[in-house]
């Protein structure tokens, strides 16, 4: 075998054969072009590292929480214990021995290289690497990266960062929630982690603002003009008048002077071309989708060959000489057409191949879509619609301001109306008609008393909640850190952000309610717990790493020194925690007020939202009566008094409903061989 193709997934390493070798045939765990070249494929991570607890008893579950924090360096791989992964990975190992050269065709980003150069590196294998950085999965853009591939080591930066991300997280986040799960004394794991747990504290603390938000109640005084626009005094910022001081100000009004209008017209570039965030932001906001929907929807697309790459964090494309091709391809829609035939050129501001860096903005490709229903059109259209607009004029808008004097006091109105429709045509906007410039100061009327009153922030949307975790750099103070924060461009990454918010949910820190993000009381208690300059809840941390990784990459820090500044970073989060980590309260854990004794380990059984458990959980105890066990019976919850006689092996009765609705009442018992409520007379 001469070369040797390594993808992420079976069906690009399809994509790759058919485009590249013209065809393939299938065999074991890979195929064979019709060239000769072999394609193969991961699952994904096939190799993760090793459980900190395999390497040392005192580093895990079971361990004596006073030997943490552990700290190692270059932590050791292992498989996946999955029979199939341990099968592929097998098959992976033994073609790359038989390979002249190896391509790296995993996604084109540091965790794509990550998951290949772990499968490499374990394998032990020697061979040369070439590296396919794919930004376009049509036959075109695959051979436009299999005729640019660069010598693999141009990316071996690149995958020291991938490693020492993996390695900085689980240092972190293994350490921190070890700690604080068993300083606090909590039957549930409490998870910390470098990225998300500045992301909770984020919520918890916009929430905290709503609470105890206490409005003002201020007054302003404004008149109206015929045609219903507003002229309001004009007052400093954040100055709010009293009712008295406003009733001063009315009684002292009557003699209107110096009425000026301006009117200037202002052109409106269309909107920039999406990023990952922004798609998912513009999803959310429009369409309520949840930024995970988002990333999946798009992660469809691109593997149907209809959109570019997703996990992209430009909004940029690098040069215009392929768009005209591209565009032909879809000549017969009629906007496409309209671009065509009146020499429309893409917005030039977004050409900028200084502002690409590992993949270009999300467009669509040279293929014509077809087919397409439910999500995945809405999405699509929204893609192709934004991509359009680049290429159509400006929108105009006329805006007009109109003032007056009346004693020491100025009014104000402003206008603005869509006079020249531009790239706004796309999205079915009409023309608008103007007024204000055509009033005169005998058309303004009355002035009349109004109210208002200050208002808090809005709870976070998984949209709002994306845009903080971009633009973290607001959080900080300083101008150094602000400028570091905007260079990684905020916390997380656009390939990671949704998967964080998820994970919130999950572990019981945050939940969605109608489209808004709030924290628990879990949640909250878990950063209240951290003092505020806490390592872990600061976004700046985040952004520090990142810079850091981002030197890696580029050659610019040594891995020794990341390693380093690791090993300070871990050991002073953990002396944080231990110096204000306190037993979590009931409030926030109802899990601490013990139901029973469990009849299999004699440890404490505790309630949360869905079960009494077994708080022996950790050392393997899966004793559990879970709330809803009889609801299929007509019985919609357990009660804690009947948990707790069950657990003593009573047999209680309860009322049933049978599937005629007919109410009964019936003795049940709990099964503790099989882990669930029975009749007892069964």
């Amino acid at each position: 075998m001469s070369e040797l193709f390594v993808c992420e997934k079976p069906s690009v390493a399809r994509d790759l054969a058919t485009a590249i070798s013209g065809g393939y045939k299938e065999a074991a765990g890979h195929y064979v072009g019709n060239d000769g070249k072999v394609f193969t494929y991961a699952f994904g991570h096939l190799v993760n590292c090793v459980s900190p607890e395999s390497l040392n008893e005192d580093w895990g579950w079971k361990g004596n929480v006073n030997k943490l924090p552990f700290f190692v360096t270059n932590i050791p791989l292992t498989v996946i214990d999955n029979p199939g992964v341990k099968k592929q990975y097998k098959i992976i190992t033994m073609l790359m021995k038989q390979a002249r050269l190896v391509y790296i065709a995993t996604d084109a980003g540091r965790e794509g290289e990550h998951i290949f150069r772990k499968i490499y590196s374990l394998s032990g294998v020697k061979k040369p690497l070439k590296r396919l950085w794919i930004q376009d999965m049509t036959k075109e853009g695959i051979i436009k990266a299999f005729r640019n591939a660069k010598d693999g080591s141009q990316y071996d930066g690149l995958a020291i960062a991938g490693k020492l991300r993996e390695e900085s997280d689980l240092l972190i986040g293994m350490n921190g929630t070890m700690l604080v799960t068993k300083l606090s004394k909590s039957p549930k794991v409490l998870s910390l982690g470098r990225v998300q747990t500045p992301t909770l504290a984020m919520v918890v603390n916009r929430d905290k603002t709503i609470e105890n938000f206490s409005k003002v109640v201020h007054y302003s005084i404004a008149a109206m003009d015929k045609n219903g626009e507003k002229y309001e005094l004009v007052l400093d910022k954040d100055t709010h008048l009293t009712k008295d001081a406003a009733e001063a100000i009315l009684r002292s009004l009557g003699n209107r002077t110096a009425f000026d209008l301006s009117t200037k017209n202002k052109n409106e570039k269309p909107e920039k071309l999406f990023h990952l965030t922004e798609l998912q932001k513009f999803m959310n906001s429009k369409h309520k989708w949840s930024a995970e929907k988002t990333l999946n929807t798009t992660q469809s697309l691109y593997e149907k060959k209809y959109v570019t790459y997703p996990r992209t964090g430009s909004q940029y494309i690098a040069n215009d000489s392929e768009l005209p091709a591209l565009l032909e391809k879809h000549a017969s829609h009629e906007w496409v057409n309209k671009i065509i035939s009146n020499g429309y050129k893409i917005e030039s501001d977004f050409v900028d191949p200084s502002k690409v860096t590992d993949h270009e903005a999300i467009i669509i490709t040279s293929r014509v879509a077809e087919g397409l229903s439910g999500d995945e059109a809405i999405l699509y259209d929204v893609i192709f619609t934004r991509f359009l607009a680049a290429f159509y004029p400006y929108a105009v808008k006329e805006e007009t301001t109109a003032t007056f004097m009346d004693q020491e006091y100025t009014f104000k109105a402003k206008e603005s109306v869509l006079i020249e429709l531009g790239w706004r045509e796309l999205y079915g906007e009409a023309l608008q008609e103007a007024s204000l410039k055509h009033t005169a100061l005998n058309d303004v009327g009355e002035y009349s008393l109004i109210q208002k009153e200050t208002k808090p922030p809005r709870r976070y949307t998984e949209g709002t909640l994306l845009d903080d975790m971009e633009n973290a750099a607001k959080f900080l103070n300083e101008a150094a850190d602000k400028k570091m924060m905007k260079s990684v461009e905020g916390i997380g990454t656009v390939a990671t952000r949704a998967a964080i918010i998820e994970k919130l949910v999950e572990r019981g820190f945050i939940e969605k309610k109608k489209n808004q993000i709030i924290s628990t009381p879990l949640g909250r208690e878990l950063i209240e717990m951290m003092p505020e300059d806490f390592s872990l809840y600061s976004v700046k941390l985040t952004a520090f790493f990142e810079t850091m990784l981002s030197q890696v990459e580029h050659g610019e820090l040594k891995e020794e020194t990341f390693y380093e500044e690791l090993e300070g970073l871990v050991k002073r989060t953990s002396e944080e925690i231990r110096g204000n980590v306190k037993t979590l309260s009931s409030a926030a854990n109802p899990g601490k007020e013990t139901i029973a004794l469990c009849p299999k380990c004699k440890k404490e059984i505790h309630e949360n939202s869905k079960a009494y458990s077994c708080s022996g959980f950790k050392e393997g105890c899966k004793t559990t009566i879970w709330k809803n066990a009889l609801e299929k019976l007509g019985k919609k919850n357990v009660t804690k008094t009947e948990a707790g006689k069950l657990f003593l092996g009573k047999t209680i009765k309860v009322s049933l409903k049978s599937k005629q609705g007919k109410a009964y009442k019936a003795d049940v018992i709990f099964n503790l061989e099989k882990n669930w409520i029975e009749f007892a007379n069964k």
